[in-house]
């Protein structure tokens, strides 16, 4: 994986994501059509809360901190019902712009952060191995993945 690569998948699968949620009717973002009753500006809002934490971790990093609150297995789930509590009765449009700061602050990282930063396994310690960009898809491209099923076939549901 290089910058070129990493650049490509985020922008080529946001594409996708953007192209499924512009399928639905405004009135029909609040509507829980999603699994476990969630709603479109519910994981609108799960994925801002996940990139903005994408953000927050490098500048964190890059700064020569250590982040204070790891997230186990258990916790996730957790941590992903305080995001939904929190957000659940926003304003869409609020949501959306969040979403959209914290995504564009990560990409900005993505496409200006010294090389060693991304993609140097050992550039911080607190990663364990892992180079920062892997951090980086799996709160962008590969998360939006995860939740691209369940968008098409809600919005397939609404408008076929």
């Amino acid at each position: 994986m290089d910058r070129s690569e990493l650049l490509t998948r985020i922008r080529e699968d946001r594409t996708e994501l953007e192209d499924v949620l512009q399928r639905f009717e405004r009135q029909n973002l609040t509507a829980p059509l999603l699994p476990n009753g969630w709603s479109i500006r519910d994981i609108i809002a799960h994925i801002g809360f996940w990139e903005r934490r994408m953000v927050t971790l490098y500048d964190t990093l890059s700064s020569g901190s250590v982040p204070q609150d790891p997230i186990g297995e258990e916790s996730l789930d957790r941590l992903n019902a305080r995001v939904y509590q929190e957000n659940h009765l926003l304003p869409i449009g609020i949501v959306q712009m969040n979403e959209a700061e914290a995504y564009g602050a990560l990409l900005t990282i993505a496409e200006t952060a010294p090389e060693a930063d991304l993609f140097d396994p050992e550039r911080f310690a607190w990663t364990e191995g892992d180079p920062f960009y892997r951090f980086i898809a799996v709160n962008t491209y590969e998360h939006y993945a995860d939740h691209l099923p369940d968008l098409r076939a809600a919005a397939d549901s609404l408008y076929a």
